[in-house]
């Protein structure tokens, strides 16, 4: 037996567990579930940032989402926060903690979604799972707001850079690059958090950076890859089929896919956990045995 984890055994262990495991139906139902928490979650997003004492918050939070987002999901998100915003209040009205739950069912679909990959098959009980779920609502929206903090300082803290480095063309030519990385990081920060709350794994055999780091650069490879396609391709096809609902059957489309890189990514995971637990049992075997001293 070769010593260390066998890399190709474990893509092999994958794509098996892929259709074993019936994933690509769960990540149906965790983009049904994504679907339901985004109007709840949006009206959360529009009431915090209007009270924050930030300069143009709703725009800073649609140039945030620009960035993990592809037009057709920028456009369904524009218009939903035009639709809310005039009506936060009253909307609110029902109680801030009555739309916090209503956006954590997004993060309880999640919950099951990745049960469903570790084979954990022992129910979670009910308050363990509502404040689990409420807890990652908190988690990533305070991530998601750091974003948009972010981006709001940003002009300013290019404003300052330029005083000492006097070069404004070339702090206006990397911003957005700065930019778009910041985004990349809180987004696998937030999904780091996922496969280090949800899973019911020892700590001792918990593997989360690669699956993490796979879904990450999953979501945002989609993301643009929808953006080029729509913008090259599809987008023509895509209106003459559907007519007004080409932009929401796109943006549920990337919901799917991306929602399928997060339960691929937990996958990774815990194929690495089972194969990495075989190893110690391997290199026992392979050493010689034990003889006493005459």
């Amino acid at each position: 037996m070769k010593s260390g984890i066998d890399y190709k055994a474990v893509i092999q262990r994958v794509f098996r567990n892929i259709f074993k495991k019936h994933l690509p139906l769960a990540a149906a139902g965790m983009a049904y579930y994504f679907l339901m928490a985004l109007f709840p979650a949006l009206v959360v997003l529009t009431a915090v940032v209007a009270y924050l004492p930030l300069k143009d918050g709703m725009q800073a939070a649609t140039a945030f989402l620009t960035n993990l987002v592809p037009p057709p999901g920028v456009e369904v998100i524009d218009s939903l926060l035009s639709a809310i915003s005039p009506h936060r209040t009253s909307l609110l009205s029902v109680g801030l903690l009555t739309t916090v739950w209503l956006a954590s069912l997004g993060f309880k679909g999640v919950i099951w979604g990745l049960d469903m990959v570790y084979d954990d098959q022992a129910p979670r009980p009910l308050w363990l799972s509502r404040v689990l779920a409420f807890g990652l609502t908190f988690a990533v929206g305070l991530l998601m707001l750091l974003g948009v903090f972010l981006t709001v300082v940003g002009p300013v803290l290019t404003r300052l850079v330029s005083r000492f480095v006097p070069v404004p063309e070339f702090w206006s030519r990397v911003w957005p690059y700065i930019q778009w990385s910041l985004s990349a990081i809180l987004l696998f920060v937030a999904i780091e958090l996922l496969y280090l709350l949800v899973p019911r794994v020892p700590a001792s055999r918990r593997v989360t950076l690669p699956g993490a780091l796979f879904a990450a650069v999953g979501w945002l490879v989609l993301s643009w890859g929808l953006g080029v396609y729509l913008k090259y391709f599809g987008e023509l096809k895509s209106d003459n089929v559907y007519g007004l609902l080409a932009t929401p059957i796109a943006f549920m489309g990337w919901m799917y896919w991306c929602a399928g890189a997060i339960l691929v990514g937990a996958e990774i995971n815990s194929s690495l956990q089972h194969y990495r637990s075989l190893v110690p049992s391997d290199i026992e075997e392979r050493l010689p045995p034990y003889r006493e001293a005459a």
